[in-house]
C-alpha cells in the first residue's frame, strides 16, 4: 500500500554558505574546517551533542593512525587538535604522542570539548533534526528538509557536507549509491565502580593473560606504560578469546555464543579509565543491512540484553569488576558501514599504501594493515602503520551524478570497501577536507565538481591542515 502525500510549502529556516548534515567526528571537523576558511556554516545533528560513534556510540577510544610506523607525524590539522583538546580534558595532555598515537578519553567530556571547538570556530548547530529530503535545483544539491520540534522546514545553502555517515543527504538528492547488505554493528555500553587498578595489576602479575599485538602493535610493557602515563588502558578486540576468565565463563555456561542477534561476545574490547572508575565495552557485533530499521530495531533490544548478561559475567568473573554496574548503554548503534558512494572513480585498498599519490590530493594520512601477531587460537589481527602517508584523491567525496554535495565521512566515500576509512580519524581527515573543499568552492563560485583541488590543498596549508 502507497500512500500518496499531498504537495506542501515549507518554510525557510535560515540560509548558509555550506550546511554539514551530521555532527559525528567527520561532520565536526568538516564544520570547523569550513567556518575556519570563512564560511557561513551550520552541523544538523539527530542527537543533542557532537561525536557520533565517538560519543553517542561510547567508543571512546582513538586508535593511531596519526603516526607512521617510522614514528613520524602523518596526519595534520583538525583530527590532532581534538585528540589533543580530549587528551587535555582528561588531564593527561601531550604524554599520548609517546604511546603509538593511542587515546582513550571520556565521552561526556568529549561532548563538551567538540561543542565549544565547533562554536569557537563560528560555526552554528542545530540539534535533534533529522534530514528528512532534499532541496535541488536541477541536479544541484541547494539546501536540505529538516524535521524537528519547531516542524519540517528547509535550509539553504551553497554547498551540502554530508557527514550523516549513512550518505543520508546523497540518498535523498538521488545520488548514485550502493549499500552493503551485511554490515558489520556493534552496541556498546559502559560499566561504573569498576577498581581499575585491580583489573590492570591483574595482567602485571598474570602478563600470560594480556592479549598482545591485537589492535595496538604494542605489548604488555607498552600497554602498562600507557597506562602509567595516561590512566588510559585498552583491553582488545579478540581478548575474549584469549583470556582464561572468559573461557572459564564459557565452561560455566554463564557467557553464551549469542544474545538474541547479537553474535560475538567473544570481542569484549574494554577501554578504561582510571579517574572516574569506567570501562568501556565494545562486544556483541551484528551482522545486517546497516539501514534496516527494523533490524536497527532488534539489535537495540538484543543488544540492552546482551550488555546485562556480559556485566554478569565480569562481576563474577574479571578482577576489579565484583561491585560494577551498568552505567549506560550507547544511544546509537555502532554501523560501521551502509551506504556509500558509487561514482565514476573508485577508492581501492591499496591506495592506502605507503607514499601512494594522486594528482587530486586535498589530505593526506597514515594508513594501516591489519596484520596477525598473536599467536593465541583465532587471535585477532593488530593494526600495523604504513611507513609513509598516502593521498586522499578528491574524487572520491564526489557523487557522480550530482553537485552541490560533498561526502563528509570516512564510510560513505565512493570506495570498493567501505570499511577501508571508516575509522575515526581517517573519517576526520575526511571531514576536514570536504569542509575545507565546500568553503573554497563558495568563496571561488564554483560547483564542488569543478572546484581545483590545488586551490584546495592551499587553503589546507594555510590551516595547518596539509603538510607543508
Amino acid at each position: 500500500m502507497i500512500i500518496h502525500e499531498p504537495a506542501r510549502e515549507t518554510n525557510v529556516r535560515d540560509s548558509y554558505d555550506v550546511i554539514v548534515a551530521g555532527g559525528g567526528l567527520g561532520g565536526v571537523a568538516a564544520a570547523i574546517a569550513s567556518a575556519r576558511s570563512g564560511a557561513r556554516t551550520i552541523v544538523i545533528e539527530r542527537n543533542s551533542y557532537l561525536g557520533g560513534v565517538a560519543t553517542a556510540g561510547m567508543c571512546c577510544s582513538i586508535f593511531n593512525c596519526f603516526y607512521t610506523s617510522e614514528g613520524k607525524l602523518g596526519t595534520f590539522g583538525i583530527p590532532v587538535e581534538i585528540a589533543d583538546r580530549f587528551a587535555a580534558a582528561e588531564g593527561f595532555g601531550a604524554k599520548w604522542h609517546k604511546h603509538k598515537g593511542h587515546i582513550i578519553y571520556d565521552i561526556e567530556q568529549a561532548k563538551l570539548t567538540l561543542e565549544t571547538m565547533v562554536r569557537d570556530a563560528g560555526a552554528d548547530i542545530l540539534y535533534d533534526a533529522v534530514i528528512a529530503g532534499t532541496v535541488m535545483e536541477g541536479n544541484t544539491v541547494s539546501g536540505v528538509i529538516v524535521e524537528t520540534k519547531s516542524g519540517r522546514e528547509a535550509i539553504r545553502a551553497k554547498v551540502v557536507v554530508d557527514a550523516s555517515g549513512d550518505a543520508d543527504v546523497a540518498h535523498h538528492a538521488n545520488a548514485k549509491l550502493k549499500v552493503t547488505e551485511k554490515g558489520i554493528h556493534s552496541l556498546c555500553f559502559r560499566l561504573g565502580n569498576v577498581d581499575v587498578d585491580q583489573f590492570v595489576d591483574f595482567f602485571r602479575k598474570h602478563p600470560d593473560q594480556y592479549p598482545e599485538r591485537m589492535d595496538v602493535d604494542w605489548n604488555m610493557a607498552e600497554a602498562l606504560a600507557h597506562y602509567d602515563d595516561c590512566g588510559t588502558f585498552l583491553f582488545p578486540h579478540g581478548g575474549g578469546m584469549q583470556m582464561e576468565a572468559f573461557a572459564q565463563a564459557k565452561r560455566a555456561g554463564d557467557l553464551p555464543a549469542t544474545v538474541g542477534i547479537q553474535d560475538t561476545t567473544d570481542a569484549c574490547q574494554m577501554h578504561l579509565i582510571r579517574r572516574n572508575n569506567i570501562a568501556h565495552v565494545v562486544t556483541g557485533f551484528t551482522h545486517f543491512n546497516g539501514i534496516d530499521a527494523d533490524m536497527i530495531t532488534k539489535s537495540y533490544i538484543d543488544g540492552r540484553k546482551m550488555a546485562f548478561t556480559v556485566a554478569d559475567v565480569y562481576r563474577k568473573y574479571i578482577p576489579g569488576f565484583d561491585t560494577s554496574f551498568i552505567a549506560g548503554v550507547a544511544d546509537n548503534l555502532g554501523v560501521r558501514v551502509s551506504r556509500s558512494l558509487d561514482s565514476d572513480f573508485t577508492f581501492t585498498g591499496d591506495m592506502v599504501n605507503a607514499g601512494t599519490r594522486h594528482a587530486d590530493a586535498v589530505a593526506v594520512m597514515v594508513g594501516y594493515k591489519d596484520i596477525k601477531k598473536h599467536t593465541g587460537k583465532n587471535a585477532w589481527g593488530v593494526q600495523v602503520m604504513e611507513r609513509d602517508t598516502f593521498d586522499l584523491p578528491y574524487r572520491a567525496l564526489l557523487p557522480q551524478n550530482v553537485d552541490g554535495l560533498i561526502m563528509g565521512a570516512g564510510r560513505s566515500i565512493s570506495a570498493r570497501n567501505p570499511m577501508v576509512l571508516r575509522a575515526m580519524v581517517p573519517t576526520m581527515v575526511v571531514g576536514q577536507a570536504a569542509g575545507i573543499a565546500a568553503a573554497v568552492s563558495v568563496k571561488n563560485g564554483t560547483s564542488p565538481r569543478s572546484t581545483d583541488a590545488a586551490k584546495i590543498r592551499a587553503e589546507g596549508m594555510r590551516l595547518g591542515a596539509y603538510p607543508q
